[in-house]
């Protein structure tokens, strides 16, 4: 199977540098999936799970934030806001992002600080679902 070059960066990091055979992540109209010789395209990304295969036929899970992917011939950059490995999630401080953004949504709020909070909530609980995921293998 061939690869591609990808480069997964973050705000605070570079979290993926290297040649992958696939990579599966959350778009806004569902799960998109990338082999080699994809068309070229940017893509939005949403909060959710990603998935790399790597050239040695490793998998690699995350869980990234909001950004987007541009495909360029062979060579594919994710712009995340955040990506982390599932060990990486604090469980606690999840439950407790997803209790805050549940009692702002309980209160009245400007559009924009509605956003805001469900931004938040929907980060929350995906965090925590892929930190129930991962963690029980």
């Amino acid at each position: 199977m061939d690869t591609f070059a990808l480069k997964i960066i973050a705000i605070n990091k570079v979290f993926y540098e290297g040649n992958a055979k696939q990579l599966i992540f959350s778009a806004v109209d569902g799960l998109v999936g990338i082999m080699a010789h994809h068309e070229d395209a940017v893509i939005a990304v949403n909060v959710g799970e990603v998935k790399i295969q790597t050239a040695e036929d490793r998998w690699v899970i995350a869980i990234s934030g909001a950004g987007h992917i541009q495909i360029d011939r062979n060579h594919v950059v994710m712009m995340v806001d955040t990506v982390e490995y599932p060990e990486e999630i604090d469980e606690q401080r999840a439950l407790e992002a997803k209790e805050r953004a549940e009692e702002q949504l309980r209160r009245e709020q400007s559009l924009y600080e509605y956003a805001i909070s469900k931004a938040c909530l929907i980060r929350a609980i995906e965090r925590l679902k892929i930190k129930k995921k991962y963690s029980a293998r």
